[in-house]
């Protein structure tokens, strides 16, 4: 049997198995409300990596290099038909490594770059907070496209490696670990330079990952860009309108849907305003002025769009509200400590506060495990 060969250098295999590690934990975050700064986070750094991948693969070791990989696509029928047969012992990436490898990379850069204008687009926070809510479709289309592609391949590369590992007893899984495969070759050599500037490109990958994930206020995951913290914006009406209730945003209704909300006795707890709000003038002027229609959020468009033509007073009779909430039980709303359907605040802890409600304030603490993983994963 010929000799352990070094082939894959340390960098690459780190890289390697830092953005395994990434991938998954941002698909299974993607499934939960409430992990959503830990699926942008570990999106950061797997863009990073990919970022330092496609560098590598013109400036790294030999079997590295694009230059090195197999994309013939004789080969590569070759390597599928021979799959469960005796077939060749490939050095470095075999026909379907190679392919693996460069779709990973260029769809795992859609999947990156349409998740931060989603960041931007949708929940206008990071540095593309500037763009208009018009683009989210078309960004979370290629989002999703390109997600799957990743999901895919991934998959497939898995099987495939594993196949090879255990099927053919090659020693592909064990080599990714520590770098030596049982055959026949000149072993893979780094420079200096190739060791620094791999180091530094995972290790500021993963620095900026984390960076977001604890800071986020400062860093990509920069807090809602349009932001109005009511009890500065407004006090009065941040005061007097928590007394009894929640605080609901004045951009969460549309102008009709407050009118009919604050002059109808029967529709506001059976109370006249007028008279139980000593500011009641100035706070109504304030609501109508900033309702929906004044804001570009996520939610005051779908307020908008599903209230047209129709008249609505409140929230939870919206289309959109329904059907951002049809996975929750119903007996969910009978819970002691939520009461109601307008009880916002006990599954959204920051709201009232600001115009925004994020999905990292989600909580479930009301609802058992078994609960709480059903509605994140919308079984019910």
């Amino acid at each position: 049997m010929p000799a352990p060969v070094y082939i894959w250098s340390k960098v690459t295999r780190y890289f390697h198995w830092i953005l395994v590690v990434c991938i998954a934990i941002t698909f299974i975050s993607s499934a939960f409300e409430n992990a959503f700064l830990i699926h942008i986070s570990f999106g950061v750094i797997a863009g990073g990596l990919l970022t330092f991948r496609l560098l590598w693969g013109f400036i790294g070791p030999f079997y590295a290099l694009f230059r090195n990989f197999d994309f013939s696509f004789r080969d590569l029928f070759y390597y599928f038909t021979k799959l469960f047969k005796d077939k060749k012992t490939y050095i470095g990436h075999n026909p379907a490594a190679s392919w693996a490898t460069i779709l990973l990379i260029i769809f795992g850069f859609f999947c990156t770059l349409s998740g931060v204008v989603l960041l931007g687009a949708q929940e206008d926070r990071g540095v593309f907070s500037f763009l208009h809510p018009q683009l989210t479709p078309t960004a979370l289309k290629i989002h999703i496209i390109s997600k799957n592609i990743v999901g895919i391949v991934a998959i497939v590369h898995i099987v495939g490696a594993l196949l090879e590992h255990f099927w053919h007893k090659s020693d592909t899984v064990t080599s990714m670990i520590h770098g030596y495969k049982n055959i026949e070759t000149q072993p893979t050599k780094t420079t200096n330079l190739q060791n620094y500037l791999g180091v530094f490109a995972i290790v500021f990958s993963l620095f900026i990952g984390l960076f977001s994930y604890f800071f986020p206020q400062t860093s990509i995951m920069t807090k809602n860009y349009h932001e109005i913290k009511y009890v500065n914006d407004n006090p009065i009406f941040a005061k007097e309108c928590s007394e009894c209730h929640n605080l609901y945003s004045p951009t969460f209704m549309t102008k009709a849907m407050w009118e009919i909300a604050l002059e109808n006795e029967k529709e506001h707890f059976k109370k006249d305003l007028r008279k139980d709000v000593p500011h009641f003038k100035s706070i109504k002027k304030y609501i109508l002025k900033n309702s929906a229609k004044t804001s570009d959020t996520e939610i005051s468009i779908g307020i908008i769009k599903s209230t047209k033509d129709k008249i609505k007073y409140r929230i939870t009779k919206t289309r959109y509200w329904r059907d951002i909430h049809k996975q929750i039980p119903r007996n969910a709303y009978k819970h002691p400590l939520i009461k109601s359907k307008s009880n916002c605040k006990a599954c959204h802890k920051s709201f009232g506060k600001t115009n925004y409600i994020n999905d990292e304030d989600i909580s479930l603490e009301y609802f058992s495990n078994k609960e709480a993983i059903e509605i994140y994963l919308k079984l019910n």
